[in-house]
């Protein structure tokens, strides 16, 4: 008997049956994945991120579209932690915009995976359009519905506004003196009256309103008509050939008797020309010339904001020396890489000038180097305020200043040149006692070489005004018919002054001193060195016109001759004529552009016949003359203070302004607005002059506060784009027939301007006399008023019936 377990007597006991055990469930088998189709399984937050919302839809199968750069860039950040690692090459091979993901509710791969993922494009697209089939069936099944209505027709009804009587009509009228008056219309402020009765919204300050300027950008491009073609060539049979050469060789009497042959002759007479021309030619011809840097860069083109922007390369600024004062003129030394001489004076008004004027004073000019930014590489001394500074193009050491009370002075800096070369090269020599200063405790400090004047100008014989601009003048210039030349050598100096007189003055024209034979020679030293201070004017010119004295500030060479151009004070661009005997009217053309001073007068570097003007508010260009100027650029938000051109690209401008910017303007980009703005200083920019170097471009800014900003010049801006001279001049000439064009129809114009004054005074006559013909006084218009009432009461007494009408046969 078998035996029973304790359960089963228990069981037996109570009377309870044995629970039974649930089956145990077969195994689930997971089923195979659709082709182009694999599962994944999605966190939460790769969920958020793709826009997916994980919902149980397995009678809709609803999908979903995940961006396939997304996806990509996730694996990238991620790597293996990414949820889309582990497909991760099927996922790289897959160039569509967009996956297709299901979600999986059931778990039917056994994988705990909640998404499918469609990797071929083929099974995306199928699938997609079964969807869509579905969609389009259940929406044809339905058909049109038929509207019920539910009661809404009521509700409507009762919305419904009737009249609930009739329109009341209401007449207004006025008196008949009141027609044909003349009404006078004057400008209010809306606030002044404002009243909720009359107007409907209160005068408010809208603050996005700003004025700018529409512009459209266009592009045009035109190319060739192009057509496919093929070619082929035939091949030969090759053979194997041979060839040998030898020169042709004659006897010495043979090739004596040819040379001396008339034909030789004749044959060399002309072919003379040709090689002679052949010759010329190669000995013009550059052969370092670079062919492709005429070709415009790949990475800038016309109407390209994103090119690299003009930087400081380095600035300078000393305290002992520039402290409270201005730049007012800075020169590059020409032969001399990287010293730039800086001229410095007081910021003083007129006012404040006037003040100090009894009190002893001086002024400097500094030179620096891009070696010391610190130190000044040498200082050069001045009796007065320096406004104007250019080194001598064939002597770099000698440089020409003009000062604030009209003297002329010339500094010579080549001991300080030799000095500087000495201690680059690290030569054991002790410096001068000038230049070591030594204080308690510390060691001794080398100080720049102090560089006193070579000539000074006299006060009597200069100039009673601020020399405001100097020029070394060209080596062949001559100023008298006596031949007075400068030799081959630039030793003339041109100065210009407000006081409306140009003078020349001569480096080598020194008077000796009459010297006593009994002297010492410390004497004859002093008498010597008293002849720098009487250096005296080679010549005077006054500049007159034939109505005034014109009084210039800016120099310029001209484009013929000995004529030349120069600004002045109220706005004026004027030609003088240097070979007019003194005394006679030798400014025969006066054109007024600009309000206020020209700042700047300068010719293209590219151009002889181009000049450039700078005034208070726009820059003008002049062409071939001054009797108007082609170009005329918009008003400016701010003050021009200086401008110059680019060395190296014909069509760009460089304006300084007084809020501290540079606006470099390109005339083959933009001819209303600077193509580029550049934040050059926090204060007033005054000078702006350019380094003579092709490469490294540098540009010099100086500013109010003492301080100069050396400017790197990008590639863009200092290499000429294709053809940009000839283009720059076909602009130019297009502005000039544009100009001559306005002067031939100008006669016209004010015939017309005429005409129509004439007919709007004839129209304003006829309305005046209109007005006093429709007048009427108080009693004429009592008399209207009662004659109005008398046919009222007549016809109101009389009732008037209408006549029958006859039929059509009546007689």
């Amino acid at each position: 008997m078998a035996e029973t377990s304790v359960a089963e007597k228990i069981a037996l006991l109570t009377g309870k049956k044995k629970e039974e055990k649930p089956p145990t469930p077969p195994p689930r088998v997971p089923e195979e994945h659709p082709y182009g189709v694999v599962s994944l399984h999605l966190l939460d937050a790769t969920c958020e991120r793709l826009n997916i919302e994980k919902k149980i839809d397995t009678e809709n199968n609803m999908l979903f579209k995940a961006d396939t750069k997304q996806i990509k860039e996730d694996i990238k950040v991620s790597g293996a932690v990414s949820d889309f690692y582990s497909i991760k090459d099927s996922l790289m091979n897959y160039h569509e915009p967009y996956f297709l993901l299901r979600y999986i509710s059931d778990d039917r791969y056994v994988c705990d995976h909640n998404f499918e993922l469609v990797v071929l494009p083929e099974v995306r697209d199928a699938i997609e359009k079964a969807v869509q089939d579905e969609i389009d069936a259940v929406t044809a099944g339905e058909g049109p519905r038929v509207w019920l209505n539910l009661g809404s027709d009521a509700e409507v009804d009762a919305e419904i506004v009737r009249n609930s009587r009739d329109p009341v009509v209401i007449k207004a009228t006025k008196k008949r003196k009141e027609y044909y008056q003349k009404s006078i219309l004057v400008d209010k402020e809306s606030f002044e009256n404002w009243t909720s009765s009359q107007m409907e919204c209160r005068p408010f300050k809208d603050p996005s309103f700003d004025q700018f300027m529409v512009e459209r950008e266009t592009a045009t491009q035109a190319i060739p008509i192009t057509k496919d073609n093929s070619a082929q060539t035939v091949q030969k049979v090759h053979r194997n050939n041979q060839m040998q050469y030898q020169p042709i060789s004659k006897e010495a009497a043979e090739t004596r008797e040819i040379l001396s042959s008339k034909e030789m002759g004749d044959f060399l007479s002309k072919a003379k020309y040709k090689y002679v021309d052949a010759l010329q030619q190669n000995e013009v011809f550059d052969l370092f010339e670079d062919e492709f840097a005429q070709f415009i860069d790949d990475e800038y083109q016309h109407g390209d904001r994103a090119v690299t922007s003009v930087s400081e390369y380095q600035s300078f600024m000393d305290l002992n020396y520039g402290k409270n004062k201005m730049v007012s003129a800075i020169d590059w030394m020409p032969g001399k890489r990287g010293i730039v001489a800086v001229a410095i004076t007081a910021s003083h008004s007129f006012d404040e000038r006037i003040q100090v004027a009894n009190r002893p004073a001086s002024s400097y000019v500094l030179l620096w180097t891009f070696a010391d930014p610190i130190h000044p590489w040498a200082v050069l001394e001045s009796s007065s305020d320096v406004f104007s500074l250019r080194f001598n193009p064939s002597k770099p050491t000698i440089i020409a200043g003009g000062c604030f009370n009209g003297q002329v002075i010339v500094w010579d800096i080549v001991k300080a040149q030799d000095y500087q070369d000495r201690r680059d090269r690290k030569e054991p020599e002790v410096p001068p006692n000038y230049l070591a200063k030594e204080k308690k405790g510390e060691k001794k400090v080398i100080e720049p070489p102090v560089v006193a004047f070579l000539l000074l100008s006299t006060m009597s014989t200069s100039q009673t005004s601020i020399v405001s601009d100097i020029h070394w003048l060209p080596k062949d210039f001559e100023i008298s018919v006596t031949g007075v030349a400068n030799n081959g050598e630039a030793n003339l100096v041109a100065s210009v002054s407000a006081d409306g007189t140009i003078m020349f003055w001569d480096i080598t024209k020194i008077n000796e001193p009459q010297l006593d034979p009994a002297w010492s020679d410390e004497r004859k030293w002093a008498a010597y060195e008293e002849q720098k201070y009487n250096w005296m004017p080679l010549h005077k010119l006054e500049l007159n016109s034939e109505s005034r004295r014109l009084g210039p500030l800016k120099l310029s060479r001209g484009f013929r001759g000995l004529t030349y151009f120069f600004s002045t004070e109220f706005g004026e661009v004027a030609e003088v004529d240097l070979s007019i005997a003194a005394g006679s009217p030798n400014v025969p053309k006066v054109t007024g552009v600009h309000q206020g001073p020209v700042r700047a007068l300068l010719r293209s570097p590219f151009f002889d016949d181009v000049l450039l003007s700078v005034g208070i508010w726009t820059f003008a260009l002049w062409r071939g003359g001054i009797e108007k100027p082609i170009y005329v650029s918009r008003s400016s938000d701010s003050y021009l203070t200086t401008g110059c051109w680019s060395p190296s690209r014909p069509a760009v401008i460089y304006i300084g302004l007084i809020d501290g910017t540079v606006e470099i303007w390109d005339l083959l980009e933009f001819t209303h607005q600077p193509s580029m703005v550049v934040h050059a200083s926090a204060c007033q920019v005054t000078v702006l002059e350019f380094w003579k170097m092709k490469t490294p471009q540098f540009l010099a800014v100086g500013d109010v506060q003492g301080i100069v900003h050396i400017m790197e010049i990008p590639r863009s801006l200092r290499r000429a784009t294709y053809k940009e001279k000839p283009a720059l001049k076909n602009f130019m000439i297009r502005q000039q027939a544009w100009v001559v064009d306005v002067e031939a129809r100008a006669e016209g114009r004010g015939a017309e301007i005429a005409k129509r004054q004439a007919i709007r005074a004839v129209e304003e006559q006829r309305q005046e006399e209109f007005f006093k013909t429709c007048t009427w006084d108080e009693q004429a218009e009592e008399e209207y008023l009662k004659f109005e009432e008398e046919c009222r009461q007549r016809f109101k007494s009389r009732k008037f019936k209408p006549a029958p009408l006859s039929p059509p046969d009546s007689p």
